[in-house]
């Protein structure tokens, strides 16, 4: 993690801080799927673990997660593991999550 992430994190900054200085994550933008798969990133499970929690193959997780990077604008699943973490109330307001973790 890099030191202004890690220093957002200790601060309870933005994520949108946290990434490079991005704006708020748009997570309209996510569908149902996306959002499931976007607040278990933050769990640092490996793929293999995500497609069981959620009944779907590990390839249809990696096109979630692509499509999440791609979507919001992040460079890395690290990323977007980090954004869930920091935005998870955020995200949880924009669907029913909650009930997946």
């Amino acid at each position: 993690m890099t030191m202004m992430a890690d220093e957002q994190m200790r601060t309870g900054g933005r994520a949108g801080d946290a990434v490079g200085g991005r704006p708020e994550m748009d997570f309209a933008t996510l569908t149902e799927r996306e959002l499931e798969v976007l607040v278990l990133l933050a769990s640092g499970e490996q793929n293999r673990w995500l497609a069981r929690r959620l009944g779907i193959t590990e390839r249809t997780v990696r096109a979630h997660t692509s499509s999440i990077v791609r979507k919001l604008n992040l460079k890395s699943r690290f990323e977007a593991a980090i954004v869930s973490y920091l935005h998870a109330e955020d995200i949880r307001g924009h669907q029913g999550a909650a009930s997946v973790i």
